[in-house]
Parts: C-alpha cells; sequence; structure tokens
C-alpha cells in the first residue's frame, strides 16, 4: 500500500523541501495513521520521514511479519538517511503478534496453505497457533489431494468416451492421422479397457467422497 496518490501535498512539500520536513516535529493524526496502514512490502520517502516504527511494528506483527521485514524498511529510507528503529520495531512487532499467534489465526493461514509457521514466539502463542494451524493445514491438504483425483478422474472419464466414440465409429485414427478399422481383436481388448477404467472410476470417486465426508462442515 502506498499513500503518495493520498497525500500529494505531504509528497510535494518533501520533494520541494526536504529539510522542512525533517523540521516537522509533529505530525496530524490521520496522517500517522495512514503511515502505519501503508507499511506493506515497501514504503515511501514520506513514510520515512514520518515513520513510528512502534506502529508500524504493531501493523506487521498483526499481520505475521518476520523481523527480518525491517531490512526492506532499512534499504527503503537509506535514500532520505533514515535508519529504522530495530528496537522500537520488534516491541510493536511483539504486541502485534498477538494478535497473529492464536488459535483462529492459525487455522486460517493452514487452511490457506500458508507457510507463516515461524513467526511466533516459543511459548503458549506459539502452540496456540500451530495447533490452529495444524487442524487447518489438514483441510488444505484434502482439498489438494481432491483436486489431484479430481483430474484423475476426468483424465478416466475423458479415455472412456473416447473408446466409446471409437467403437461406436468402427475405426480409430492414430497419432500420425491416418484412419484405422477397428478389428475383432481390438474391440475386444477395448471392452476390456472399458470394464479396467469403470473400476478404476469407481474407487477414484470413492476416495474422493470419502476425503470430501471428512472435512465436511471445514
Amino acid at each position: 500500500m502506498n499513500i503518495r496518490g493520498i497525500l500529494p501535498s505531504v509528497r510535494s512539500t518533501a520533494q520541494g523541501d526536504r529539510r522542512s520536513v525533517l523540521g516537522m516535529l509533529v505530525l496530524p493524526t490521520l496522517l500517522v495513521a495512514l503511515l502505519v496502514l501503508s507499511a506493506c512490502e515497501s514504503i515511501s520517502e514520506e513514510e520515512c520521514l514520518a515513520a513510528d516504527w512502534y506502529s508500524i511494528g504493531v501493523e506487521d506483527g498483526s499481520k505475521g511479519q518476520p523481523m527480518s521485514r525491517i531490512g526492506a524498511y532499512r534499504k527503503d529510507c537509506a535514500e532520505v538517511g533514515v535508519s529504522p528503529d530495530a528496537t522500537k520495531y520488534g516491541e510493536g512487532r511483539l504486541v502485534g503478534l498477538q494478535s497473529f499467534c492464536t488459535y483462529d489465526r492459525g487455522y486460517d493461514e493452514g487452511k490457506n496453505g500458508s507457510g507463516k509457521t515461524s513467526v511466533c514466539p516459543p511459548g503458549n502463542m506459539q502452540a496456540e497457533f500451530m495447533q490452529g494451524y495444524n487442524a487447518g493445514y489438514y483441510i488444505y491438504e484434502v482439498k489438494q489431494n481432491i483436486r489431484k483425483l479430481e483430474r484423475e478422474l476426468n483424465s478416466v472419464r475423458n479415455e472412456v468416451a473416447q473408446i466409446r466414440d471409437d467403437m461406436d465409429k468402427g475405426y480409430r485414427i492414430d497419432s500420425a492421422g491416418a484412419k484405422h478399422e477397428i478389428s475383432k481383436y481390438e474391440r475386444d481388448a477395448m471392452y476390456e479397457r472399458l470394464l479396467a477404467l469403470g473400476k478404476e472410476e469407481g474407487r477414484i470417486e470413492g476416495e474422493i467422497s470419502t476425503l470430501r465426508a471428512s472435512i465436511a462442515g471445514s
């Protein structure tokens, strides 16, 4: 998120007279709030100059961002001679993590297949988050397996449809585009293949049904 479009007047002030911006001791409450909300993957010059590192840490912590995130801020702010306050940022991040490291948030992260499993401090917060994460990740894995089986089922059904179509026509088209009449021997083999595919289709449908029942209501 970037507030350049929201606060053009601040941008022009910083570009036209950077010294006056650095000399500002107090920022309006609304500006501070916007700066906190804008703490994303990058930070603008204006945000660097007016940054409340504790508040940015709180915001990042509530989103499960790692402490290493401050490295990106340090790089972004170097051009305007601003160095992030790692101590204040870390203190704020720990506060923010209290709203992230919960069972419910862990469940949501796991259900979405997120890799955020190492940001919570050791202890009760980490244990609660991981309990929810594992429960949610189980659902994620089941759904992934269902999608895989659905692709296999679709492949089986496509092959069945192709065989039946060839049998109805009495001929098949090879990879070179040549037309071949289906012999009695080939027809018998095609019947055998249809029987095998029918069993495979039933097996896959059964597995899908079982997996869906295991996460019903989740």
